[in-house]
């Protein structure tokens, strides 16, 4: 996955298919270095990509959907726990999973 920001793209790395963190993350200076990178890298051609939605303000990067951490917006952040907006509501995510618990 790849994330432009104020400080150059984020190039995320995935061992999974579900949705969830990254295991690994690179800063290049621009999407076209990212996009290069990928390329020669790991041989993803420029339309082996799909657009997705940019993050919700406080989300995570790394996600596709929102996820953010547990207690961050209250000044308490619980790194490593996440919640996840579903249906209206913050749900408790298993990370082993990408998904909430009960979901």
């Amino acid at each position: 996955m790849l994330c432009d920001s104020e400080y150059g793209c984020y190039v995320f790395l995935y061992d999974r298919i579900d949705d969830g963190p990254g295991f690994a993350d690179y800063l290049q200076d621009s999407i076209t270095h990212a996009e290069e990178m990928c390329a020669e890298d790991y041989g993803i051609a420029a339309n082996d990509w799909t657009e997705i939605p940019d993050t919700r303000e406080g989300c995570q990067d790394d996600w596709i959907h929102p996820v953010r951490v547990v207690g961050r917006v209250a000044g308490n952040p619980q790194w490593g726990h996440f919640e996840r907006l579903e249906e209206g509501e913050w749900k408790q995510v298993n990370t082993e999973q990408g998904v909430a618990p009960n979901a």
